[in-house]
């Protein structure tokens, strides 16, 4: 008797062992758009994805009315409408909704194109409020450029960057909920002219040190902000530069400044201020669609052509709006080429070495009517 028990319970676990080891892959949770693509020829800059949006800056020789863009999603995901599907995008922006192969989990895409050329004037009157962190309590300013297209229409022209998306994970307390004032980039009605940029080194607490980010830097970019690889490789998720089909010789702008009082070194290696002082600077370099400058780039790449960046003896403290004007200079042995392909960085920062988390609490830089003068 005790003998036929054993057998039958030896039998009954090795079932278990065996059909646990069969039993099929659970199915994915994820309703992600990680790629998207449409034909290359028509591409200015690699597409840009965000949680909940796709960007296609496109030559003004595509027709928005016949597009039909490709999308990598996460496993067993699907969408619709289906991959490959004609739409009419001239009118604005469409949407998608992507589910996961679980069925369980949705989420809506939204798929804009811009297909007009960067400008060159920069008056950031227009923008948005985004909501956003762990509990959807925070909300922030996003700052885009409108222009004309082809037709004598006003489009959108392009999103400005800033590491915003990324401050607003540092919030650990959703019965206090953060304001656009309360990040580190933000549009200020007190501009030069109308509205302007407002950036400020803030503290990241009570999450930012525990992930390695004392405080933030308040910052404005052309570009795309990785925040997916910025979390992990906070230097590699800031991708630098939009395409531009000129030859820059000035970059000029107004600044009022004021820095914080006491200045953090957190990374000692390459710090090489004693108090905090503000950035700004516009490169020019050589790049393909999907090539950009990344935020360790130190102005040191052999895709560099030329800078204009703000001289020390403009970084200083004024209550008053104040001109820069720089002259791009050429690296040595680069020189202006039409028949190449290139991308134009510019980036502000209230802090100098904010990427390194360097810098004081409480700095703050105004940004208004900036231009970059061209041949």
């Amino acid at each position: 008797m005790m003998r036929n028990t054993y057998f039958f319970l030896l039998t009954l676990l090795m079932g278990l062992f065996f059909s646990s080891c069969i039993k099929d892959e659970a199915l994915n949770a994820e309703a992600d758009i990680e790629t998207a693509s449409i034909s290359s020829e028509f591409l200015l800059s690699a597409p840009t994805i965000s949680n909940d949006k796709i960007t296609f800056r496109v030559s003004k020789s595509l027709d928005l009315t016949q597009v039909a863009p490709e999308f990598t999603l996460t496993k067993g995901a699907t969408i619709v409408p289906a991959q490959g599907t004609v739409r009419d995008f001239s009118q604005g922006p469409l949407t998608y909704r992507v589910t996961s192969e679980s069925q369980n989990w949705s989420k809506m895409y939204t798929v804009e194109f811009i297909n007009a050329e960067i400008s060159t004037i920069y008056h950031f009157e227009t923008f948005r409020e985004k909501v956003g962190g762990f509990y959807e309590a925070d909300y922030y300013h996003t700052i885009y450029e409108m222009g004309v297209d082809k037709d004598g229409n006003e489009v959108k022209l392009f999103d400005w960057a800033s590491g915003n998306p990324g401050y607003v994970l540092t919030d650990g307390n959703p019965d206090n909920p953060k304001k656009p004032s309360d990040f580190p980039t933000s549009v200020t009605q007190d501009g030069f002219i109308g509205h302007g940029i407002k950036l400020t080194t803030l503290s990241t607490e009570p999450l930012g040190p525990i992930m390695g980010s004392p405080l933030a830097a308040g910052n404005l970019f052309l570009g795309d902000f990785d925040l997916t690889t910025a979390v992990s490789k906070p230097l590699k998720g800031t991708k630098f530069g939009y395409n531009f089909n000129y030859e820059p010789t000035v970059f000029r702008g107004f600044f009022k400044y004021t820095k914080g009082k006491e200045f953090q070194v957190n990374n000692k290696e390459k710090n090489k201020l004693k108090e905090d002082r503000w950035d700004a600077y516009a490169i020019l370099f050589e790049a393909d669609t999907n090539d950009f400058l990344y935020g360790d780039h130190d102005f040191v790449d052999e895709k560099i052509v030329s800078i204009a960046r703000v001289p020390e003896t403009l970084k200083k403290e004024t209550n008053t709006w104040t001109l820069f004007e720089i002259p791009f200079t050429y690296v040595e042995g680069k020189q202006y080429d039409s028949k190449k392909k290139y991308k134009l960085a510019i980036v502000f920062s209230s802090s100098e070495e904010g990427s390194l988390f360097n810098g004081a609490i409480g700095s703050t830089l105004y940004i208004d009517e900036v231009e970059i003068l061209n041949n």
